[in-house]
């Protein structure tokens, strides 16, 4: 694994990349932080006048204003941008049968195949040592040829949260009165954990400048990617069984934030929520505070124009603030961050990441401004949320004073941080 480099120094890199991938009349970005290549799959394209066709395999559906949405999003974006691209997409698919759709996919002439879910992992696998004279790319997981996989011909990329998460904690424990927290976790998996994790961090920092305490945090778990039923029933609880007036998620759709909107406007309770994946203030406007959310686009279109030009390297992106802004980010802080900034339409000019827009009202102006500083110092990899000393929820050192987490710090997290008050797992 490669250590970071600095974004100035990345500039050149980038530069690199989007002149020998500007085959498809655009030129782009490569990501920045950690990206790995390896040997490439020996795979070409027959020259000028190629057309290409991918495949998307998806969680749940694009209507979920979520996870699978963004997904969707990005994926048109890609078919916008390259006139050579065709898709076909596959939807509420299990890890069971990830491979026979990727069967189905070949089938029907693809070239590349997305598979946007971490369970979709092992099938992905198997579909690429099937198919050695195709491509494949896997959302979130860690078996790509890039890391000593056998699959050369497959990668892994990412777009990572938990610096947003970090950011929402701070906006969490400046606007919470009771110094509780809510957390509606899909999976206790080491991302979701890690995104626990940093937004507790965030809060616990916030909160205590305010009150000189200590932020409680609590978490629910529903063991599904998409069930707005169990989200609903989860939020509840965590506002009426354990008084929590702010509410982050990982689910794929804006339940959460529905159910804050709902005791805010009709109960008389006054609840916080989030945007996640995509900008979703317009689920609930009285709750809303900023929120995580991913533009695929530009990632999509970085890996489609490799395979045009046949220059395919398995490669590992690991996409965080910062990544696949390529011209814009020394000047400008096209993030939402900035609710002055245009946004529409922009979203390969914000990154790969990115937050829904600040609630400064809500927020206030001290804590609104840390926020946009440190997302700054984050692009330039100058702060990080898990820096030392970080304590778990049992008291024991997980970092001590002064060291940051590593990739594979980060990656196999099964740990909570204090404050934490009850532990959930798979």
């Amino acid at each position: 694994m490669q250590e970071p480099i600095s974004r100035r120094k990345f500039l050149g890199v980038s530069t690199a990349i989007a002149a020998g991938a500007a085959v498809g009349g655009l030129a782009v970005g490569g990501a920045a932080g950690y990206l790995v290549g390896s040997g490439g799959a020996g795979i070409t394209n027959n020259g000028t006048g190629k057309k290409i066709k991918a495949g998307f395999v998806y969680v749940g559906p694009p209507g979920d204003f979520g996870y699978t949405y963004a997904h969707d999003v990005g994926r048109k974006y890609a078919v916008a941008a390259l006139p050579w691209l065709t898709t076909t997409t596959a939807e509420n698919i299990t890890a069971d049968n990830t491979l026979s759709t990727c069967d189905s996919m070949i089938s029907e002439g693809c070239d590349i195949v997305f598979t946007t879910s971490f369970d979709f992992m092992d099938g992905t696998v198997a579909a690429a040592a099937k198919y050695p004279n195709k491509l494949f790319a896997h959302c979130s997981g860690y078996k790509s040829g890039a890391n000593g996989a056998a699959t050369k011909n497959m990668s892994t990329y990412f777009a990572d949260f938990y610096q947003n998460y970090y950011l929402c904690g701070l906006a969490a424990g400046a606007v919470t009165q009771t110094g509780n927290i809510g957390y509606v976790a899909a999976h206790a998996t080491p991302e979701v954990i890690r995104h626990i994790n940093a937004y507790v961090i965030g809060a616990q920092e916030a909160y205590f400048k305010k009150t000189g305490k200590n932020i409680k945090a609590y978490l629910q778990d529903i063991n599904n990617w998409y069930d707005p039923t169990a989200a609903k029933n989860a939020a509840q609880t965590l506002v009426d069984n354990n008084n929590c007036d702010v509410l982050a998620f990982t689910e794929d759709s804006p339940t959460v934030l529905q159910v804050a909107e709902d005791y805010t406007v009709n109960k008389n309770k006054k609840v916080w929520s989030f945007s996640h994946y995509s900008d979703m203030t317009a689920q609930g406007p009285h709750a809303h505070l900023t929120g995580q959310v991913v533009a695929w686009g530009p990632q999509y279109v970085d890996m489609l124009l490799r395979t045009y030009a046949g220059d395919w390297n398995a490669i590992d992106i690991w996409s965080r603030a910062g990544d696949y802004m390529p011209y814009r980010w020394a000047t400008a802080n096209p993030t939402g961050l900035d609710n002055t900034a245009p946004v529409t339409g922009a979203e390969d000019m914000r990154g790969a990441v990115y937050m829904a827009p600040l609630n400064t009202a809500a927020i206030g102006t001290d804590v609104s401004n840390l926020i946009i500083q440190r997302w700054n110092a984050m692009k330039e990899l100058l702060f990080e949320p898990y820096t030392g000393p970080i304590k778990d929820m049992n008291g024991n050192v997980q970092f001590a004073s002064g060291v940051r987490a590593t990739h594979d710090d980060l990656w196999n997290m099964t740990w909570f941080v204090e404050n934490v008050q009850n532990s959930i797992s798979e």
